[in-house]
């Protein structure tokens, strides 16, 4: 879309930042609407809505000339991406046991990334270089939002006589303390995230010279995923403590970050990828799994909807600070950005196991607070 909006339609970059950020802003706003709306009026109908608006999206980029017109289209965009990312995240939590949410977060992670493959094809491969493809894109999100429509299952309770939680309740979700200092937590994850596709591209050309093999490190890192994200699963997330699984994998974020300063040649970019890439196998599913261990069943869309607008906060963050903390320490070329990414995710996994120990205490506090009361039950019982 930005070499589009720059070659084709000659916006200047003030204006293709600007389109770009209202689609963002929007996407916020969309996260929650959908979440909360997906609670009330259904999973399926809400990611319905948003494969349509995106669809409406695509077809206005293709009819648009106009500044005004891409600014509006672009905000459709954004709010339909908000309501189906965390929609779908909320759905895959209805259909699957909470022991089994980790592992189907990891095939989330693996269609994901089969999908961002194929979409680097199609676009590799097609023969279109003009705005025709924006119209096949809006074709491709109706028949999305008909495969949505007619092969999922439908909610489990749908129409007027389902029970539907007031308003005023989701409140509590403000007054849930853990889930909270979570999202803070949750917050430094994906800023220390953003730094990959911030430099990985500004490094690449600082090493390389040219930017010709960025769209390859994409795929090596995609393909890494799909190959690996199961074995991770399997062998990893199911048999760890999903703290410690938090903890690995934002060590691993700070390590690729940090490896990437030394990476002089294409293979050592792509190892330093790789690594970066693993801990993202490691911290996302769990991370999807704990937002919906934290929520009541009634509630899912809304928790989702939350965690969806803090991952963005915390990327505009990271990508914020992230730009000016390496331009005044010397740029990509030089060795303190990189050193300073480091011990930023030292911080933050200390940051995480205070956290963890924090929760583990509340939990056996819990516990022993609910046996105490049991066993005064049971003495006035036997009395």
């Amino acid at each position: 879309i930005p070499v589009f909006l720059g070659k084709t339609r000659h916006f200047s970059i003030a204006h293709v930042g600007l389109i770009l950020g209202v689609g963002s802003i929007a996407y916020q706003v969309g996260s929650l609407l959908g979440g909360l709306a997906s609670d009330r009026w259904g999973r399926r109908n809400v990611m319905v809505a948003g494969s349509l608006a995106q669809a409406t999206a695509m077809a206005g980029y293709y009819f648009s000339h106009s500044f005004w017109l891409f600014l509006f289209f672009s905000m459709i965009n954004g709010l339909g991406v908000g309501f189906l990312a965390p929609t779908l995240k909320a759905k895959i939590a209805d259909e699957v046991n909470s022991d089994e949410r980790t592992t189907a977060f990891s095939w989330r992670g693996i269609a994901a990334h089969l999908g961002i493959i194929l979409a680097g094809i199609t676009i590799t491969l097609s023969f279109t270089r003009n705005s025709s493809l924006f119209l096949y894109a809006a074709a491709g999100f109706v028949v999305l939002a008909l495969a949505i429509r007619f092969s999922l299952h439908p909610d489990r309770c749908t129409g007027d006589h389902c029970p539907r939680t007031p308003l005023t309740e989701y409140k509590m979700i403000l007054s849930n303390r853990t889930f909270l200092w979570f999202s803070g937590i949750s917050l430094l994850i994906w800023a220390l995230y953003a730094g990959f596709s911030l430099l990985l591209p500004l490094r690449t050309e600082y090493v390389l010279g040219s930017t010709a093999s960025i769209g390859l490190l994409w795929t090596i890192n995609s393909t890494s995923v799909v190959l690996l994200q199961g074995f991770v699963s399997r062998y990893i997330l199911d048999r760890i403590n999903p703290y410690v699984a938090l903890m690995a994998g934002t060590m691993m974020l700070g390590a690729g970050l940090f490896f990437m300063g030394w990476a002089t040649r294409f293979p050592t970019l792509s190892a330093s990828a790789v690594t970066f890439i693993i801990g993202e196998m490691l911290f996302l599913p769990v991370l999807d799994s704990l937002v919906g261990g934290y929520a009541r069943d009634e509630q899912l869309g809304a928790y989702f909807g939350i965690a969806n607008f803090v991952s963005g906060i915390g990327t505009a963050i990271g990508t914020t600070l992230g730009g000016t903390m390496v331009e005044r320490l010397g740029g990509v070329g030089s060795k303190p950005p990189w050193i300073a990414y480091g011990f930023t995710a030292i911080l933050f996994v200390s940051i995480i196991g205070l956290f963890a120990y924090y929760t583990h205490t509340q939990t056996k506090m819990v516990r022993h607070a609910a046996e105490h009361q049991s066993l005064l039950k049971r003495k006035q019982s036997a009395k």
